[in-house]
């Protein structure tokens, strides 16, 4: 395994005052030509926050003040790749929009126009877990088609069991399933799962 590894990384997600999230497009392999979040190695004795508004800058000019952080992703890439990214929440507080030498191009992106934006797989999951990313109508249309539901029943403790033909049987018999009924107090019930 080479050393180093695991690399740990801290990055941004900034929204604007429009709620636009703030995407930069990487200049560098891998991914190169796809939009990704600004970010970057955490160095040694340096804070996750202070690590993301450091990078935010060298990486865009826009200096951040960090809020909250969201979540903390992992990727696994045997032999050469072993990445944990921290990402939190940051708000936008001066400096001036400019990319850097391993961004290609900055901008500002809706929920609707991230939809048709070439991101990585890692940003796609942290936009989608974020709330950020609508999905496009073909997914939509993709995912009901294939979508199936399967009922079976499912015995729930604690209810009554509701007996059609209960009507038709004799006293004594209602007397013996009331008590079994007040015994067992179980009821079949339906549950809709998709799979």
């Amino acid at each position: 395994m080479p050393d180093g590894l695991p690399r740990v990384g801290s990055a941004l997600l900034v929204r604007d005052e429009a709620n636009r999230i703030l995407l930069g497009k990487r200049n560098k392999d891998p991914q190169r030509g796809r939009w990704v979040i600004p970010g970057g190695k955490i160095r040694p004795f340096e804070t996750i926050g202070e690590a993301a508004a450091r990078e935010l800058l060298e990486e865009t000019g826009l200096e951040v003040e960090v809020e909250r952080h969201f979540r903390v992703y992992e990727i696994i890439n045997p032999p050469d790749e072993h990445r944990i990214v921290i990402y939190s929440w940051g708000r936008l507080i001066g400096g001036t929009a400019r990319a850097s030498d391993d961004l290609a191009e900055l901008a500002f992106f809706s929920p609707d126009d991230l939809v048709n934006v070439q991101l990585t797989p890692l940003v796609r999951t942290v936009l989608s877990d974020a709330g950020l990313l609508c999905q496009r109508s073909d997914e939509l249309t993709s995912k009901s088609s294939q979508l199936q539901f399967v009922f079976f029943p499912v015995l729930l403790y604690g209810a009554r069991q509701n007996s059609g033909d209960k009507l038709q049987r004799s006293r004594a018999a209602r007397k013996r399933i009331k008590q079994k009924q007040q015994a067992s107090s179980i009821e079949t019930e339906y549950l809709l799962f998709d799979i």
